[in-house]
This record gives structure tokens, sequence and C-alpha cells, in this order.
């Protein structure tokens, strides 16, 4: 693919990302344990891949855990990883399109083997598909990402100071639109680092339910107010 400028005012949406937010709660407010939260939580994001699949997208990124959330409990975390690793095989086996698993370099002083080679299987078993693509955010930081691409930019060959970085290009998102609408659940009204950068035209959407109980009805919902939304791109 290649990148992608921005689309007409009006157009449909091409990229929708979501920060999966409220699996702990979900369980909370149910008595059951933060484990079950987190499996059904991964029964919403294969839904809402389906849906974003059968909406036509080009692209569809899933917020999964931060690099910050490495530091919650120990066996917590160790629940919410195994979950990520079975979320991230099904997921491959499922999508016609590429699969990317957006992370900094901090990932591999936390992952287990178990999520690592998921991760490799993720994107080497689905590099060559051309349907919709994934993307995953596990262990991932936006203001690392931009840190990393502009020093990737800066010391690339044909830098020119008296240009523009070319930032996008070296993005964990290169080639893919720009998320034209990002919904977060829960009821927190924050991005938490998601997509920091390819953020910036998106509409936000907050929606108060918690994530396990996204539905597509909810996803629909969302679309709708996006196309109420007149984007000029300061045009």
């Amino acid at each position: 693919m290649t990148i992608s400028t921005h689309p007409a005012p009006g157009a449909p949406a091409r990229h929708i990302a979501f920060i999966a937010d409220g699996n702990r709660r979900w369980a909370a407010a149910r008595g059951v344990s933060a484990a079950r939260g987190f499996r059904h939580g991964a029964l919403a994001v294969r839904q809402a891949l389906d849906h974003c699949r059968e909406l036509g997208l080009e692209a569809a990124s899933v917020f999964l855990m931060s690099s910050r959330n490495f530091h919650r409990d120990t066996e917590e975390v160790a629940v919410l990883v195994d979950v990520i690793a079975e979320l991230l095989h099904d997921v491959a086996d499922e999508s016609a399109g590429p699969v990317r698993v957006l992370h900094n370099g901090a990932l591999r002083g936390y992952a287990t083997p178990q999520l690592l080679e998921a991760i490799e299987y993720a994107e080497t078993t689905t590099a060559q598909r051309d349907g919709m693509a994934i993307c995953l955010g596990v262990g991932y930081d936006g203001h690392d990402e931009i840190r990393w691409a502009a020093h990737q930019a800066a010391t690339c060959p044909e830098y020119d100071p008296a240009v523009k970085l070319p930032i996008e290009r070296y993005l964990t998102t290169a080639g893919l639109p720009d998320p034209d609408l990002i919904i977060r659940t829960s009821g927190e009204r924050r991005l938490s680092g998601f997509l920091l950068w390819q953020a910036c035209d998106a509409t936000l959407h907050f929606d108060d339910r918690r994530w396990p109980d996204y539905d597509r009805a909810a996803l629909d919902e969302a679309l709708a107010v996006h196309a109420e939304q007149r984007r000029t791109f300061g045009r």
C-alpha cells in the first residue's frame, strides 16, 4: 500500500481504531475473575474486527495492552499476556489481510516466549495477504513510537533539514490511512497514548459500555455519529 492523503470531507471511514477498555471493571461488576473479563474482551475484539471487515474497511486497530500495563500485578499480567497470545493466533488464522503488532522495544524485556512466538506467527503468516489490515497494540506507547519514527526520519540518507520530516514512513502504521474514527469504551475520555500522531484528524467517540459488552450495534452507532461530523482538514 502507498501512504494515503486525507480523504475528501464527508468520505466514509477507512480505518477505525478501538481502545478496548473496561475488561477488569466488567469482571468486577459481575463478581468474576479478571481472567474471565479478558477472555470476554478477546471475543469482543474478534467480533469488532469481523464487523469492520464486513463494512469493507481498509484497516482496523485495537489497543490491547500498553507498555505501562506490564507493571500491573504479576499474575494478572501473565493471564492477560496468555489471552493476547491466543488472540493473536486466532486473528491471524481468521484474517484475510496482514496483521501488524504495534509495540516498542521494551516489549522483549517483559514478554513471555509464548507472546513473542504469537507475534511472530501473526506477522509472518499474514504478511502476504491483501485484505483488511489489522493493527494490534501490545506493549505499545505512542510517545515511544513518535520518538523512534523521528529518529529514523532524521537519520535516513535523504534527510534534508529544510524539508518536512517524513515521519509517517517510519510509524508502525506506515502505508495505512490514519484512523478516521477512534472509539474508547468504559466511559474514559482520553487516548492513553494510542496512535497519537495518527489521531490528528480522527473523530473521537467515547462509549460508556465496557469493552466485553461492545457489539456490532455499538459500532454502527459510532459510525453514525462519525458520519455527522464535518471534517474539512483545514481546507
